[in-house]
């Protein structure tokens, strides 16, 4: 074992004198949100060096927030952080940040960026929706205070989870609509830090083929369904996971929510469906989800079905899948449909709810 987890982070008065911009946010009422690499260093001890500091504030307020740091010192810049412009087609030159801020410290060069350390040379205001967070639900958050005294105690950081569920969904569903490589690549590499300083494994040794204890735990602790997906993939594969893989699940995910809302809607609206009595409603519906991709709803839990294989989205192992489809179980894996019986007793009952 190295001593890679040995760290314990800048010193209190550092990250004090680092946060002033923070500070001069939430004393004019604005809530925010540390993130980026101040962020994984200050509240998860991850040993990074500090570039522009990372600012997540509510979407409407993103232009009283940059008018609060002008201030002072710090003046708009034009230049965008370029670690968020993708270098390679189709995309080449897209900047992930449509709707950011960047700001500038002008006695701060390029040539010495760290010259006034620990003092930022730049701060990034992002909108907050870009990673499906909110500063005002602050069971999500947690303080710096302690260590660092009472004036930064309005200052929110991310949990652990809120942390991997947020970069999840600029992953996920990227504010440009496009998935870059280069933007995609930093935040797969922030999760990367996240998950190796929580894990800390053993870096001699091979990986074990199923999950760790404490791999486990964190997936328990995810609470959106889109990040549960994608961590179970990561940490089970050790690897990024494809650009493909996601487009495949978002596919089914809609194929879903197209049948449930077809349901619904044939239920709950007197369509003439209803009214042809419970043998039509038990043949309609038998014959649409034999057919259907989405025999079943996809899990809420990843981690109950088997390892994915990213390349190609199919599972390693078809033990308890169907061989229909790769999804076609439910996390208990009972079909939706069980048999035509139960579905027969289910449709009448319904039909004399609704008195058919």
């Amino acid at each position: 074992m190295g001593v890679i987890y040995d760290w314990t982070g800048e010193t209190p008065k550092e990250e004090h004198d680092r946060l002033v911009a923070l500070r001069q946010l939430t004393a004019h009422g604005i809530p925010c949100i540390l993130w980026g690499e101040d962020a994984l260093s200050f509240a998860h001890s991850v040993p990074t060096l500090l570039f522009d500091q990372q600012i997540l504030v509510p979407d409407e307020l993103l232009d009283a927030a940059a008018i609060i740091l002008e201030e002072g010192k710090y003046k708009r810049t034009s230049t965008p952080n370029r670690k968020y412009i993708e270098h390679h087609s189709p995309h080449k030159g897209a900047y992930a940040f449509p709707r950011s801020i960047r700001l500038l410290h002008p006695d701060i060069p390029d040539e010495d960026p760290y010259k006034f350390w620990p003092i930022p040379q730049h701060i990034l205001l992002l909108p907050q929706s870009y990673y499906g967070l909110d500063a005002r639900s602050a069971s999500r958050f947690q303080s710096l205070v302690p260590p660092l005294d009472s004036s930064n105690a309005g200052i929110l950081v991310p949990k652990y989870n809120t942390f991997l569920e947020g970069l999840v969904e600029f992953i996920m569903n990227p504010p440009t609509g496009q998935w870059q490589g280069a933007s995609k690549l930093t935040h797969e590499t922030f999760i990367g830090y996240l998950t190796l300083y929580r894990v800390k494994p053993d870096v001699d040794v091979a990986p074990p083929v199923e999950l760790r204890p404490i791999e486990r735990d964190i997936l328990s602790e995810i609470q959106t369904e889109e990040c549960a997906w994608y961590m179970d993939i990561r940490l089970r594969q050790r690897s990024f996971v494809r650009v493909n893989a996601i487009q495949e699940y978002k596919r089914q995910k809609e194929l879903r929510e197209r049948e449930s809302n077809a349901k619904h809607s044939v239920v709950n609206s007197g369509s003439p469906l209803l009214r042809k009595g419970a043998d039509t409603i038990y043949h309609q519906t038998t014959r649409r989800y034999s057919t259907s991709r989405s025999f079943t709803g996809y899990p809420i839990y990843p981690s109950d079905r088997p390892p994915m294989d990213i390349a190609d989205h199919q599972p390693v192992s078809t033990a308890n899948h169907s061989t229909i489809h790769p999804y076609s179980r439910s996390p208990s894996s009972r079909p939706l449909i069980t048999s035509p019986l139960r579905t027969l007793l289910t449709v009448q009952r319904l039909a004399r709810r609704f008195s058919l």
